[in-house]
């Protein structure tokens, strides 16, 4: 008689191999669909936090530059050139928006007290007016002109001209010089372009009956100045 021997080793590995996976255990030797355990998602809220302080950082940067815009104020500006002593024309006035921490610029709403107020120093085209440029005195008075010219190096003094100064105005001809206004205020002050070879541009105060000739010598080149008093900006005591 013989026994049937096969089938009993193939059903105790059948029993194993149950009982392992009852337990949770993976059949020895694994098979082709195992699949790997999958990585701890441990980066996740790290990377919302940091969107997080993305969002609220841009809105504090944004919230911080609507109150830098709201913090600015309308000024005056010049509009045109204005010479010192020359009285501020509505004309001469424009409005900017600038900062408005620690200055001392003219608001726009004062526009209708600046005109008619005199520039104390010279002013130029661009500048912010600031209320220490203006005075009440005028130099051109009843009978005063004011007279123009550019000066080349060699006709004004090495130390420069400024707003307030009195000075000579003299024609120089041929090697000799003839004074033609001995005590002209000058105005206002400023550098030439660079495309002219006048190393100044001032403007002067001087007689009525001055005026014509004063301003035939600037226009030939010939004039000359020579500084009598260092003075201060029109309307600057002291």
């Amino acid at each position: 008689m013989t026994a049937n021997t096969g089938t009993a080793p193939k059903d105790g590995v059948t029993e194993r191999r149950r009982a392992r996976e009852a337990r949770g255990l993976a059949p020895a030797g694994g098979t082709a669909t195992d699949r790997l355990p999958k990585a701890p998602r441990e980066r996740r809220p790290l990377l919302a936090v940091l969107a997080v302080l993305l969002i609220v950082g841009g809105a504090a940067i944004a919230g911080l530059v609507a109150l830098r815009q709201d913090s600015r104020v309308p000024v005056l500006m010049l509009s045109h050139d204005v010479a010192a002593g020359q009285a501020i024309a509505a004309a001469d006035l424009v409005t900017t928006q600038v900062a408005s921490e620690g200055i001392t610029l003219v608001s726009a709403d004062d526009r209708d007290q600046v005109v008619g107020k005199f520039a104390r120093v010279g002013l130029a085209q661009g500048q912010l007016l600031d209320s220490k440029m203006l005075t009440d005195v005028s130099t051109l008075r009843e009978g005063s002109v004011a007279v123009g010219a550019s000066l080349g190096d060699g006709r004004v003094p090495a130390s420069g001209l400024q707003a307030g100064d009195v000075v000579q105005l003299i024609r120089v001809t041929d090697g000799e010089g003839v004074v033609l206004v001995p005590d002209a205020l000058v105005s206002s002050v400023r550098e030439g372009d660079s495309s002219s070879q006048a190393g100044l541009v001032a403007t002067f105060i001087v007689d009525a009956a001055a005026g014509p000739g004063v301003a035939a010598v600037a226009a030939d080149g010939s004039l000359a100045v020579a500084l009598v008093t260092r003075g201060t900006p029109i309307g600057e005591d002291g």
